[in-house]
């Protein structure tokens, strides 16, 4: 296991990022930081194609880093959100978006947070891949009702969380395990089978998997912008035994909410 005041500079993310090709510009943004030996990193999608959204995307993922390697992601997105605040009024003219940050701890841990549809995935021990993240929109409101996935897919795209309104709605954060965390925009759209398949084949190289992820995105039709950060755990080597997450009683763990966050009404 390596030292903990050294996991910092052990972990070598790769990084892949791409405009949609109808966008003006890519208002993606993507930020790591390593601070006494704790590791973080920080995705945010700005709402939008504007130079402003470009350069409030640049400065939230900044800020969450930081502060998340020197705190907690939860603190680095509410630091982050403070200059955006909407306060009691959707219509504020502030750029905004959605976002996603952890941190590495020892053990195979990581501490996540989030606000809005970015993401965080994680390929187990035994194989598997988990989605940790639930995304904060209507769409996902809708499923969680019963709303038939024809009909909730349509909106998918309006969000029901984001950094400005961290204020009101608070942060989602919890701990989960994970050999490979994958942090991304919600541009990034595959199967979870395929998606799969190419951390284990490409794993072992983050940067050629970051590529990999945000190509395969490509070739099934997004046109979002995409951001992928693919970040091995430095106390996981690329393949390990198989180990069983639950508990005796079977009772869900951290990392499997029941249940999406939901908004105060």
């Amino acid at each position: 296991m390596t030292d903990p005041a050294d996991l910092g500079a052990h972990v070598q993310p790769g990084v892949a990022t791409s405009q949609g090709p109808n966008r003006p510009l890519n208002a993606d943004a993507h930020a790591q930081h390593s601070y006494r030996g704790t590791f973080a990193a920080a995705v945010v999608d700005g709402t939008g194609s504007t130079p402003e959204v470009a350069e409030f995307a640049r400065v939230a993922a900044s800020v969450a880093a930081r502060v998340a390697a020197r705190e907690t992601p939860v603190l680095g997105i509410v630091t982050a959100a403070i200059p955006y605040a909407e306060g009691d009024d959707d219509d504020s003219a502030e750029p905004n978006g959605a976002i996603v940050v952890a941190s590495v701890r020892a053990g195979g841990y990581w501490r996540i947070a989030y606000a809005g549809d970015s993401s965080a995935y994680g390929l187990k021990d035994d194989g598997t891949l988990r989605r940790f993240t639930t995304p904060h929109t209507l769409g996902e409101e809708m499923r969680q009702q019963g709303v038939p996935d024809a009909e909730a897919a349509a909106h998918d795209h309006k969000l029901r969380h984001n950094v400005g309104r961290v204020p009101i709605y608070g942060v989602e954060g919890f701990e989960a395990t994970a050999r490979l965390l994958v942090l991304a925009s919600d541009g990034l759209k595959l199967p979870l089978d395929e998606f799969r398949e190419l951390l284990l084949e490409h794993g072992d190289d983050p940067q050629r998997c970051a590529e990999v992820l945000l190509a395969a995105t490509r070739a099934r039709g997004s046109r979002d912008d995409v951001t992928v950060l693919v970040i091995p755990h430095p106390d996981r080597p690329a393949t390990t035994h198989v180990t069983d997450e639950r508990n005796d009683r079977g009772e869900r763990r951290p990392e499997e909410p029941a249940r999406p966050a939901e908004p105060a009404a």
